[in-house]
């Protein structure tokens, strides 16, 4: 009964799970209205993979960039260990970020 009742649970999920699927989607697509998607693996791609990959961003870089993590590298408000240690993080991030956006335009 357990396994009915989890199933079942989860599909009456999935109608509010597509929707905040679409609504994430939506922003993503207003944030890069410059450059939208020309072809359909790009929108494919966009549409499938850019939520998760959003999502998982903001995730990681908050949990890197928590008050947690700040104070056990320095306990001053302001830091400039704290932002030499993030620089690489991010500059990694935006060179393979731009990597892609590359490959893809290719």
């Amino acid at each position: 009964m357990n396994g009915k009742l989890t199933i079942q649970k989860l599909l009456s999920l999935l109608p509010a799970l597509a929707i905040l699927w679409l609504v994430i989607g939506s922003l993503l697509v207003i944030q890069f209205l410059p450059d939208l998607p020309h072809s359909n693996l790009q929108w494919f791609l966009l549409i499938a993979f850019g939520p998760p990959v959003y999502i998982f961003g903001e995730a990681f870089f908050g949990w890197l960039f928590s008050a947690k993590h700040g104070e056990s590298i320095s306990s001053r408000k302001f830091s400039t260990v704290r932002i030499l240690l993030a620089l690489p993080i991010v500059l990694v991030f935006i060179t393979l970020s731009s990597w892609v956006s590359w490959l893809l335009t290719k």
